[in-house]
């Protein structure tokens, strides 16, 4: 059985270990979920993005569009309504 391992050692091998597998990270995971899988037969082609990622940046881009233009466009002048004068029945 191997001695015990300082804190230090056991990040700098992990630190090692990670830098040489560079197909891990959350990188790449964006990435794969994107693009669609590399050609093998043309490694060199470029990568295209998924339908469903464009659909859903479309949708996403469409509903900020519609919230800004709802939301933040500026009130007009002449679309304010003139404030309804409540009355109880018993007043003149």
């Amino acid at each position: 059985m191997r001695g015990s391992v300082t804190q230090e050692e056991a990040c700098g091998r992990l630190e090692m270990y990670l830098k040489e597998r560079s197909d891990l990270g959350l990188v790449n995971l964006m990435w794969i979920l994107v693009l669609e899988p590399q050609n093998p037969f043309a490694p060199e082609a470029r990568q295209r993005p998924r339908a469903g990622f464009v659909l859903a940046v479309l949708i996403l881009v469409s509903f900020l569009a519609w919230f800004a233009y709802f939301n933040l466009r500026p009130e007009s002048e002449g679309s304010e309504e003139a404030p309804h004068a409540t009355r109880n029945p018993g007043t003149p």
